[in-house]
């Protein structure tokens, strides 16, 4: 049986998935560019499995609670654990006179609040967004892993966040 989730192997959704997988050898992670991708073919996956977090937001604003809702009929809760996050952090390039900001919709409210003048564009994860923030961003959240210490970054701040990760049967 897979275990269908976020990849690359870089995403917090990876790292979930292996750590469910110690307790359960049974299953093999396979990793999705997105979880709109997942959600837009679960047919296919049918008698698989699926793990997301709970703070998970999709592009179009849907909450994990609206999609828990949107698909009852094709997925079934059957587990759920705490696994912390990779350490983020919200970094600026200081050199870039643009506002461009990217950021995983579940942490575009936060970043709001932080850079009210930033332009918020949309990433399917957070690893994603650090790469398109090094290719043209001036602000970014994302694991700080994901960022290279040699940049002239400057952090405004970092965060430790537990998470509750959902494991679904896809049906």
């Amino acid at each position: 049986m897979k275990l269908h989730t976020l990849g690359p192997a870089e995403t917090d959704s990876a790292a979930a998935a292996a750590q469910y997988c110690q307790t359960h050898p049974a299953l093999q992670v396979a990793y999705h560019p997105s979880f709109e991708e997942l959600y837009a073919h679960l047919t296919k996956y049918r008698g698989d499995q699926l793990l997301v977090p709970a703070a998970y937001q999709s592009p179009a604003g849907l909450s994990w609670g609206q999609l828990h809702y949107r698909y009852l009929a094709a997925l079934t809760l059957v587990d759920g654990f705490l696994y912390e996050l990779a350490p983020l952090v919200l970094a600026e390039l200081p050199t870039r006179a643009n506002q461009r900001a990217y950021v995983h919709p579940a942490n575009a409210d936060l970043l709001r609040q932080l850079i009210p003048t930033a332009e918020i564009c949309l990433c399917p994860s957070k690893i994603t967004a650090a790469d398109q923030f090094l290719a043209d961003g001036r602000y970014v959240i994302t694991s700080q892993a994901a960022l290279p210490a040699h940049l002239p970054l400057r952090i405004h701040q970092r965060w430790t966040v537990p998470m509750l990760w959902s494991v679904y049967l896809i049906n």
